[in-house]
């Protein structure tokens, strides 16, 4: 099934089948078959990930930085209130309340890692992705160029034919009644 946004579910071999009979119904010449072709690999090429553009966040990386603002405000919370429940005097030493605590920094280190992680792997999906884009570009060329040598080599072969019938006439070969 594929779902085009919001307007409707159809199944995908049936538009494509549609698709397919109408095209083949609207063609008169055998030639048009590596237009056929031509369209058909085209309609089953599909781009599977956008490039990436960090200045233009997704949707899944706004859900990813709410989620660790509220995991580290509740982290840096959550460590307070645990130390006013244990009822351990508090030493002049510690930290003061609202300063970042070792455990914070390090939560901070990480997740500063994991973005950097992320932004190249993204860089590298979309680097794959040109490539794939390109790779499906020289297949379709080369679909081209082999459907342009089908149809010389029909021409070829119509053109070796008659050149023999031809032959056959000027050498008294057998004449059709």
């Amino acid at each position: 099934m594929r779902q085009f946004s919001s307007l409707q579910t159809v199944p995908e071999d049936t538009a494509r089948t549609r698709f397919e009979h109408t095209w083949r119904e609207d063609q008169t010449s055998v030639d048009c078959q590596s237009d056929i072709q031509q369209v058909l690999s085209a309609w089953r090429t599909a781009v599977t990930e956008l490039p990436y553009f960090p200045e233009h966040p997704t949707q899944d990386e706004r859900d990813f930085q709410a989620t660790e603002e509220y995991i580290l405000h509740f982290y840096r919370r959550s460590s307070f209130v645990h130390e006013d429940f244990t009822g351990s005097p508090q030493l002049k030493d510690s930290i003061p309340y609202g300063a970042p605590s070792t455990s914070s920094i390090a939560v901070q280190a990480e997740l500063t890692s994991l973005r950097s992680e992320r932004d190249r792997l993204r860089w590298e999906v979309a680097e794959k992705d040109e490539q794939l884009i390109d790779q499906r570009q020289l297949q379709r060329e080369l679909a081209q160029a082999r459907a342009e040598l089908q149809r010389r080599d029909q021409e070829l072969a119509r053109a070796h034919a008659t050149l023999e019938r031809s032959k056959k006439r000027t050498h008294g070969g057998p004449h059709p009644s």
